[in-house]
């Protein structure tokens, strides 16, 4: 049987394009990417690997619940260490050689504000757990936060101090970073606003190992409570050595320092007269989610886990809703999100506005006497 040269051609040029189809049918079928950019090594990763650990579990169990429309997610880490560099260099990998459908970054606001103009030229749409208010005002409309604003955490912090301390003269304490000085510029201007004078304000380094200058400082201009923005390593550091001044006062920390990485280097006696207000109140005694969530994290890991790690949980299973209901596509699923309000997660209930912060409620805790554990004193929901 004879065949006409444009048959051929034609005949050849369909089975060219089979293996082509055939990838691209593959690349479809396949797991959906996303990327994280996580700090697992060096100092930050006392809660980065909460981060690593809770995107693990949510992938794992978003997979085992069929995955988003009968496609498996497969979440690509890279390690941000500590530097901003790196931070960047990490996503600008993941962008380049994975080209996620959608991204998870640090809970250091520095690193976000580094990364933020690459995810801009990339425009997919992210999740991140820093608190620096700058990081929204910036206009990324790219960038969703899943856990409350410093300035939220700082409004949670002067309440605490006001309504259940009634403190007459606090001091502030801050580490010197764009989450420190925001979070103590929003709660000194909270004080006044309630016609409450503040003692003084005091700074330190974020590799400082020694900050009795600073509290002594306060003590002396007659602070009767202090409040400390911190990260876990120095918030722990500051509470330890306020005890080893003889400090009477009431001391009011952000929820860094009272996640389980920091509690570690604490001691009950270190925490006697301490307030926190954490990002969410992790009790197995509510049931229910919450509870499953915490045992079964804890018989994974091995340890405890903290509110750090599960706004990224929560994080994982909004952005599995809005792909189920809309697809992968950056835009649709970037508009989807924009609009979300009332989601209940474990830790929060997210509710987004025009600038990508979605979660108001907090929790006042204490830790029981003489003992490590922490229990609620009262939730706080900010309008």
């Amino acid at each position: 049987m004879k065949i006409t040269r444009k048959a051929f051609l034609s005949l050849m040029m369909g089975a060219g394009m089979l293996p082509l189809v055939g990838a691209a049918q593959a690349q479809q079928g396949g797991p959906i990417l996303i990327g994280a950019t996580v700090p697992m090594t060096g100092p930050l990763s006392l809660t980065g690997k909460q981060y690593q650990n809770s995107l693990s579990m949510a992938e794992e169990d978003i997979n085992k619940a069929g995955g988003i429309n009968g496609r498996q997610i497969k979440i690509v880490f890279e390690d941000t260490q500590a530097s901003n560099g790196t931070a960047v260099n990490a996503f600008v990998k993941l962008a380049q050689e994975t080209k996620p459908a959608f991204f998870f970054l640090s809970s250091y606001s520095t690193q976000n504000l580094a990364t933020a103009p690459e995810l801009g030229k990339v425009q997919v749409p992210a999740m991140y757990a820093g608190g620096a208010d700058v990081v929204a005002e910036n206009g990324n409309e790219w960038m969703f936060r899943i856990r409350p604003a410093d300035s939220v955490s700082a409004e949670g912090m002067v309440k605490a101090a006001v309504d259940v301390i009634k403190a007459k003269k606090p001091g502030i304490l801050y580490i010197q970073n764009d989450f420190g000085q925001g979070g103590a510029q929003t709660a000194a201007k909270r004080f006044e606003a309630a016609g409450i004078s503040v003692a003084g304000m005091e700074a330190y380094g974020q590799n400082d190992k020694d900050f009795s200058a600073q509290l002594l400082g306060l003590r002396n201009k007659g602070a009767d409570a202090i409040l400390i923005f911190n990260y876990p390593q120095d918030g722990a550091l500051v509470l330890r050595q306020a005890k080893q001044l003889g400090f009477k006062m009431p001391l009011v920390t952000s929820s860094a320092a009272l996640v389980p990485a920091a509690t570690q280097l604490l001691s009950p006696a270190d925490l006697e007269g301490v307030w926190g207000v954490v990002d969410a109140f992790m009790d197995v005694g509510v049931g229910g989610r919450m509870k499953d969530y915490v045992e079964r994290f804890k018989a994974k890991f091995g340890v405890d886990p903290d509110p750090y790690g599960l706004a990224y949980y929560d994080g994982a299973m909004l952005m599995a809703d809005g792909m189920r209901k809309v697809g992968a596509d950056p835009k649709a699923l970037r508009e989807w999100l924009s609009s979300v309000k009332g989601w209940q997660g474990i830790g929060h209930v997210y509710s987004y506005d025009s600038k990508g912060n979605g979660v108001r409620d907090l929790a006042v805790v204490k830790a029981k006497p003489g003992t490590k554990t922490l229990e609620l004193v009262q939730p706080v929901t900010l309008n």
